[in-house]
């Protein structure tokens, strides 16, 4: 019996060695690998980390600071139970949550993400957001950042959000693409109109590629400023928009005749040209940079007016 004993002892030992082996939490920055594809690509793995933006069922983790440290993350089996008195019945995962999980890793449209996620433990809750690495449009699009939590500065909305919930901002060095918003902060720090062409955000959110492009999935805006657009929209007319070099401005058939004060202004709300007593001709533009721009019509300096968005080409 004794001798029957010992040689189970190896199968032990290797039941055991092959537990903590499987159960042993892999950094977020190995399971990225540094590249495109993930060296664990097919394999099941543990991993431990913050929740920095979620969705629902899906949600991104990360657990160190910056490029590589992030992934994104599909578990709708995954639920936390209640902990009264902070919440009292079950719920899915948050923002400020600390989680291990176990899952699958797996390619997806160029993302390495964790899929059919299980919870292996609930470690703690309500910790702070990181900020995130902050970034240009260029930056944006690399793949270090994908999976992590990155911002965007002196973001200007140059188109509100479609019926799928993308928009876009223009940042120094070019364009970026936003999905989700995030209007509700009773705080006061956010649009409740949501993104509106003109607005100028700080944007937080998670890099997350898109076919050729990489998108920025928001979890919270700062409004910096409210553009013009939020106005009301014009009586006259202007053609062409797109324009190059020549806008041709004229008063509806509602107010033919009629005199005031034009002004051009940027994204930003800055009147880069200003034409008193205007009652109707062609502006030359051709000196504009292209970009997004808001021409307003007011009877009197005093007045809101009218205003209509154009982009110059």
């Amino acid at each position: 019996m004794k001798n029957q004993y010992k040689s189970l002892i190896p199968l032990i030992i290797a039941c055991v060695w092959t537990f903590s082996v499987t159960a042993q939490i892999v950094p977020l920055i190995e399971i990225q690998g540094e590249s495109d594809l993930s060296p664990y690509n097919g394999q099941t793995v543990t991993i431990s980390g913050k929740v920095t933006e979620y969705f629902g069922e899906s949600w991104y983790m990360q657990d160190a600071f910056g490029a590589w440290n992030g992934v994104f993350v599909e578990g709708p089996g995954v639920v936390i139970p209640a902990n009264a008195p902070y919440w009292n019945e079950e719920r899915q995962p948050e923002v400020g949550d600390v989680l291990e999980i176990s899952g699958t890793v797996t390619e997806v449209d160029g993302n390495t993400q964790i899929i059919d996620a299980v919870l292996v433990d609930f470690v703690d809750f309500w910790n702070a957001t990181p900020m995130g690495v902050w970034v240009t449009a260029e930056e944006l699009q690399d793949e270090q950042y994908e999976g992590t939590r990155v911002r965007v500065d002196n973001a200007t909305v140059i188109s509100a959000p479609d019926s799928e919930g993308y928009w876009t901002v223009a940042l120094e060095d070019g364009e970026v693409i936003c999905w989700g918003i995030d209007t509700d902060d009773p705080g006061g720090n956010e649009d409740e109109d949501g993104p509106t062409p003109g607005d100028v955000y700080q944007v937080y959110g998670a890099s997350h590629q898109n076919g050729d492009a990489y998108v920025l999935h928001v979890g919270d805006i700062d409004v910096l400023s409210l553009g013009v657009a939020h106005l009301k929209s014009t009586d006259w007319t202007l053609a062409p928009n797109p324009v190059q070099d020549r806008l041709v401005v004229s008063a509806s058939q509602h107010s033919p005749g009629a005199r005031a004060l034009l002004q051009i202004m940027d994204a930003r709300g800055r009147q880069v040209m200003n034409v008193p007593g205007f009652s109707g001709e062609v502006i030359d533009v051709s000196n504009l940079k292209p970009g997004v721009y808001f021409v307003r019509l007011a009877l009197h300096e005093s007045s809101i007016g009218t205003v209509t968005r154009i982009v110059k080409q």
